[in-house]
C-alpha cells in the first residue's frame, strides 16, 4: 500500500523540482543567444563605417535586373534600360482653343 501511494507523489513532485532548475540544454540555449548578440553587436560597430562609405558606391538597385548565372559559371547583373516618358501626341487639327 506504501508503494502505491509513493508513486502519484513521485509524479507530483516531479514537476515543481523540474522548475526550479533550469536545464543544461536551456542553459547552453541562453548562453549561445546571449554570445551571438555580443557577436553581431560587435561586428556592426566594426563594420559600420564601411558601409557607410559603400553606400556611395551603390546605385539604387531597383535599376538593375535580376542576375543571370550563364553555364560558363559567368554572373551577368544587366541594368535595366532607361525609360523615357514620352510626351502624348496632340493633334493639332480640328482643337480650336
Amino acid at each position: 500500500m506504501k508503494k502505491i501511494a509513493l508513486i502519484p507523489m513521485l509524479f507530483l513532485a516531479a514537476p515543481a523540482l523540474a522548475e526550479d532548475a533550469p536545464s543544461d540544454a536551456e542553459e547552453g540555449w541562453s548562453l549561445l543567444r546571449e554570445g551571438s548578440k555580443l557577436l553581431l553587436e560587435h561586428l556592426f560597430e566594426e563594420m559600420g563605417p564601411a558601409l557607410d562609405e559603400l553606400e556611395g558606391y551603390v546605385d539604387d538597385l531597383n535599376a538593375y535586373e535580376a542576375p543571370v548565372i550563364l553555364p560558363n559559371g559567368d554572373i551577368l547583373i544587366r541594368r535595366k534600360p532607361e525609360v523615357t516618358p514620352e510626351e502624348p501626341s496632340i493633334p493639332d487639327e480640328g482643337i480650336e482653343l
